[in-house]
């Protein structure tokens, strides 16, 4: 298939799921939307964690993994970071990938952080489920931050 015609594609799909995210918050609220990506998000998390069952011995291990083969393919390299505040992990995005993606007012979305949000805390309760974590966001681009910060708290 040729680029251009794959492009037009792409755009088509985009503007659908546009209208379709507009939809569903004007018919159902922003809260509704924000369960919605929030729980598509733990999906995604917990067949991350799955994928990389058996290639990590601890949790710097698995988010070095999580930041290299899930978030800077994304993002682009070397947007991911991943690093140890005491006893926390921090997970810090330089970029947004739905800012990237273009054509979403990412102000207005923030619902897509939820997917973010959910996906990191769900992979990481999955890879170990015999700890106690917990994933707040800190700092989020879509409320006017540089970079995006998640604390993983144990």
């Amino acid at each position: 298939m040729n680029k251009n015609k794959r492009v037009k594609q792409l755009k088509f799909i985009a503007s659908i799921f546009n209208l379709a995210l507009e939809e569903i918050q004007d018919t159902l609220g922003f809260e509704t939307l924000t369960m919605i990506f929030r729980r598509v998000g733990e999906v995604s998390g917990k067949k991350i964690a799955e994928r990389f069952n058996g290639q990590y011995n601890n949790i710097d291990e698995f988010g070095k993994l999580l930041i290299d083969f899930v978030i800077n393919p994304v993002i682009g390299e070397g947007k991911g970071h991943i690093s140890k505040e005491g006893d926390n992990l921090i997970v810090k995005l330089d970029a947004c990938p739905y800012k990237k993606a273009g054509g979403f007012p990412i102000e207005d979305m923030r619902f897509f952080c939820h997917y973010t949000e959910g996906m990191i805390d769900t992979a990481i309760k999955t890879a170990f489920p015999d700890d106690e974590f917990k994933t707040t966001p800190d700092k989020l681009i879509a409320s006017g931050c540089e970079h995006c910060r998640y604390i993983v708290e144990k």
